[in-house]
């Protein structure tokens, strides 16, 4: 006879085994909607915006086409997934860019907190950023190749174009940690134009577009020079 005793219980080990196989269904998940954020991403890096298609991602991540639609649904919502992400891949090089900024400002200020000289505070910010655009690591063009493709693109849904500003105004705020030491009239607009000539000189190595007859640096020290006061 069997005893009610327990009857609708789990067996021993079934309570331990139930959440281990939750959590292996869910790092398969996140593994494949890595995998398909990544090939995004590289598509775009490769090819441009206009080669992106379900397919198309599906394919290069190595993913069946049904996963693209069943973990992100359309094509936008994936842009603003894989912006996110490229966003995060962003994160060192800016943070590497601010810990310069504050050794250089360090160095540049007096005890009274002014600047010593705004001409050699603003040719070390030249030589920060020049050395940034001249180095051309094959990973920063890549970042590159993404970000001129995102922030060039006509046809953004409003999610990923508040993505988007939001992001432009992370850069923005970068810009204006530069910018402010030197005392300029209006800063936040020299801060937006001072970026603006770093993103054109970049961009300029995954583009046809070229600033003939000057290196960065000398770009970047004719423009800061009149912030000067």
């Amino acid at each position: 006879m069997v005893t009610s005793i327990g009857a609708g219980k789990n067996a021993p080990g079934s309570a331990s085994r139930e959440p281990a196989a939750v959590n292996k269904k869910a790092e398969k998940r996140e593994i494949a909607k890595a995998k398909i954020l990544n090939a995004t991403l590289n598509i775009i890096a490769d090819k441009g915006l206009a080669a992106l298609s379900h397919r198309s991602i599906a394919s290069t991540a190595g993913v069946q086409l049904a996963m693209t639609t069943y973990y992100f649904g359309t094509i936008d919502n994936i842009l603003v997934a894989a912006f996110r992400e490229f966003s995060k891949s962003m994160e060192p090089v800016n943070a590497d860019l601010e810990s310069k900024g504050k050794a250089l400002l360090a160095r540049s200020q007096g005890a009274d907190g002014e600047l010593r000289s705004c001409e050699q505070y603003i040719e070390g910010v030249a030589e920060i950023f020049a050395g940034m655009i001249d180095a051309g690591p094959s990973a920063r063009l890549r970042q590159l190749r993404i970000e001129s493709q995102y922030l060039f693109e006509q046809h953004t849904s409003e999610a990923l174009a508040e993505e988007i500003q939001s992001y432009s105004d992370w850069l923005a705020s970068i810009a204006l940690k530069f910018i402010q030491p030197i005392g300029s009239d209006n800063p936040d607009l020299d801060a937006q134009l001072f970026l603006w000539t770093v993103q054109c000189l970049e961009f300029s190595h995954v583009s046809s577009f070229t600033v003939k007859g000057a290196s960065s640096r000398e770009v970047l020290l004719r423009l800061l020079r009149g912030f000067c006061r």
